[in-house]
């Protein structure tokens, strides 16, 4: 077996676990260094590295300098491992490799970090405050984050939802693109239902009606162009309401993510409920998910999410009288 079909079973392997594409992309630019590494120390097959060599490139990452000079972050380097010892499990599982290099390798942890942008309620609502309701991009833009404070959503599982996903009488969306694919119900407040059902009846139509792309037909939030909405788009709408609400620059779409998790903390969650809701990564909690009655996480959801507890906000009708695209053809500057 060559290197380049080594990579080729390992990359099929990534798609078989519905790995995002993004995702996809790193794991391969990592394998990408180590084959380097091997090229330099003239290792010919990706069957002939043992354990030392192993240990010699972990110290080779650990000294590897970025562009700028500086040494790469610990969580970068282990993460570099990680990729390097799935890839040789999978390998070593799928017999291709007689012995894995990787197996005796002491175990990587990752380093306690507290995440960035976290911000407080105070500052989400000056940032939910501050799209232009009066147009019909702002209009969105406000759904959009009411949804992403309510719920906690990723921002490639807020592009992908779809108006099948939105369940009103329930109260609930319909994650079906989270990591590795694991489908999961969260619950959505009254206010970001309220803000989502006049979208969905007076705004969308205004951005489809320039759309001629199938998948615009259902995709739940369009840009102005009427195009799905891509995690690059939304970003640069955040970024634009970060700056209008005066707020650190680190602020993401996540950071709405991490003031959801926060909120519902503070107001008396468990972490069990959270890590659920948030659709975290770990075994213990994925043995579980899809057995979780969502009833329970309602009526948690109901008691701390933030969009629960905050003060009841009427919203607005989108005034829509006589719309014609040359005559309003300002309202679609974003």
């Amino acid at each position: 077996m060559t290197t380049e079909q080594a990579l080729e079973l390992y990359e099929t392997h990534l798609r078989q676990l519905h790995m995002s594409e993004s995702t996809i992309y790193f794991k391969q630019k990592a394998l990408s260094y180590f084959v380097q590494w091997m090229e330099q120390k003239q290792i010919g097959d990706v069957r002939d590295v043992t354990f030392e060599d192993v240990r010699h490139y972990q110290t080779f990452l650990s000294k590897r300098r970025k562009p700028d000079g500086d040494l790469s972050s610990k969580a970068y380097q282990n993460a570099l491992m990680w990729t390097l010892t799935d890839f040789y499990a999978v390998l070593h599982q799928r017999g291709k490799a007689l012995v894995n290099p990787c197996a005796d390798l002491p175990p990587l942890r990752k380093p306690k970090r507290l995440p960035r942008g976290v911000i407080t309620g105070e500052q989400v609502t000056r940032m939910l405050l501050a799209p232009n309701l009066q147009k019909p991009y702002g209009f969105r833009d406000r759904a959009i984050l009411e949804l992403l404070y309510s719920s906690g959503l990723r921002a490639r599982e807020l592009c992908a939802l779809s108006l099948y996903d939105i369940d009103f009488e329930k109260r609930l969306v319909r994650v079906v693109q989270g990591k590795r694919r694991k489908d999961r119900l969260v619950p959505v407040g009254r206010s970001a239902l309220t803000y989502l059902a006049e979208y969905i009846k007076n705004v969308r139509p205004v951005h489809l009606i320039k759309s001629r792309r199938r998948e615009s037909l259902t995709c739940l939030f369009l840009t102005i162009q009427g195009t799905p909405f891509i995690t690059k788009y939304l970003g640069d709408q955040v970024a634009l309401y970060r700056k209008k609400a005066g707020l650190p620059f680190n602020v993401t779409t996540h950071s709405l993510r991490h003031a959801c998790a926060t909120e519902m903390l503070r107001g008396g969650a468990s972490i069990r409920h959270v890590q659920e809701m948030l659709g975290h990564a770990h075994m213990s909690t994925t043995q579980v998910y899809t057995h979780v009655v969502p009833h329970d996480l309602k009526k948690i959801h109901a008691e701390t999410a933030p969009s629960e507890r905050r003060r009841v906000i009427d919203v607005p009708k989108f005034q829509n009288k006589g719309w014609r695209d040359d005559k309003n053809s300002g309202h679609y500057r974003d």
